[in-house]
């Protein structure tokens, strides 16, 4: 530790003795910034008040208050600040009060400056340290407060994204557990004019703040492509024009796309990297697959030309889509919760309680244990 340190700081002397004052304060003003001086416990509390020191070194043995009450003062009021005793005692009882006060060194008279300098750069580079690191604790927490803050305006931005005011259909039910804040995953519906629904699923790359970004260029181009009256096909390329062209190379957006016109019981979808959709009759049986048969959006450039799959339901059927965090959520014991037990559950419930009967199991499955990826269900009642 060197003399630059104690150049930023104020130092308070407090000494009765004026000879060994003024010796004393002589060589600490070559060594400080600002040099304080006091003669007494009393005169050495009104500068504290007024001027607040960086540290105080004060003799112990002067009249109308002493060193170690004038030190338990100080300490009270700010128990950081560095207080150095000198003392012609060396004795427990006053080693034992000193600790119980506080006082982070002594020095013993009479004074040997070399002494008296070394004990006040051990308590200057001290002080200095948890400045440092209050600083960096404080900038921190205003680093994590602004974070929150913008992921708190994502986060609203998202709920008014899915536009929740309009996403009521007697068809559909979702459920959307984000592993943080803001969720990496989506869900939107709509019918068209001519009265077909419209579903999607997204889940982009990750989660959290940077996922959920990605996700807003494919929701408006849903929602707006749906109000025209424009295919699925069409809807998925120009999803995938969009993430290709707006986001990083590594960021791209797993998504299931489909229209359900139920006048004619037809399903035309797209899967692109969400796990196999199904289609359950009410005997609980899969009457359908829809396969991620296609890559995730963004990855191929504007030659992309997205192929649709038509089914036709004949009897009263659900359609389960769920997000990869959904399937992959992990037990206590790190167990994947898989598509065997989605498939039991779905086989053994009623149609009608199947949703509930889902995420209750899932709940159940995780126990106290967070999920590590976001956890997405959409279900769909598709009526005969």
């Amino acid at each position: 530790m060197t003399d630059y340190s104690l150049s930023e700081l104020t130092l308070l002397y407090v000494e009765d003795d004026s000879e060994e004052r003024a010796q004393v304060a002589h060589f600490l003003q070559k060594k400080c910034a600002h040099l304080l001086l006091a003669s007494n416990g009393i005169e050495a509390l009104k500068i504290y008040e007024e001027s607040r020191p960086d540290m105080i070194i004060s003799d112990i043995m002067m009249p109308e208050m002493d060193g170690l009450t004038f030190s338990e003062i100080i300490k009270k009021r700010n128990p950081s600040i560095p207080i150095l005793l000198t003392t012609a005692f060396n004795d427990a009882t006053f080693l034992h009060r000193a600790i119980d006060v506080g006082v982070d060194n002594y020095v013993l008279k009479p004074i040997d400056l070399s002494k008296l300098h070394a004990a006040i750069l051990k308590s200057a580079e001290l002080l200095l340290k948890t400045r440092a690191l209050e600083v960096g604790r404080a900038q921190l927490e205003a680093y994590h407060n602004l974070a929150e803050e913008e992921r708190g305006l994502v986060s609203e931005l998202m709920k008014r994204m899915m536009q929740p005011e309009l996403m009521h259909d007697p068809l559909v039910k979702f459920w959307l557990q984000p592993a943080d804040r803001v969720s990496g995953d989506l869900v939107a519906f709509r019918r068209a004019k001519n009265g077909r629904l419209f579903i999607m699923l997204a889940d982009s790359t990750g989660h959290g703040l940077p996922s959920a970004l990605n996700l807003l260029p494919v929701n408006h181009i849903f929602y707006s492509m749906v109000t025209k009256g424009l295919q699925v096909a069409q809807i998925v390329e120009e999803m995938n024009w969009a993430v290709n062209e707006q986001s990083p190379v590594d960021r791209f957006v797993s998504a299931f796309v489909a229209c359900i016109d139920t006048q004619n019981r037809v399903i035309e979808s797209w899967n692109g990297g969400i796990p196999t959709a199904m289609l359950i009759n009410e005997q609980g049986d899969i009457v359908h697959s829809f396969p991620p048969n296609n890559l995730p959006l963004g990855i191929l450039d504007r030659s992309f030309t997205a192929q649709t799959e038509v089914f036709q339901w004949s009897s009263q059927s659900q359609l389960a889509i769920y997000s990869d965090g959904f399937v992959e959520a992990e037990n206590q014991l790190g167990v994947a919760w898989g598509e065997d037990n989605i498939r039991c559950v779905l086989k053994q419930t009623a149609i009608t309680q199947r949703f509930e009967a889902l995420t209750s199991h899932l709940h159940y499955y995780l126990g106290e244990k967070p999920a590590f990826d976001d956890m997405t269900l959409l279900m769909v009642d598709c009526t005969v």
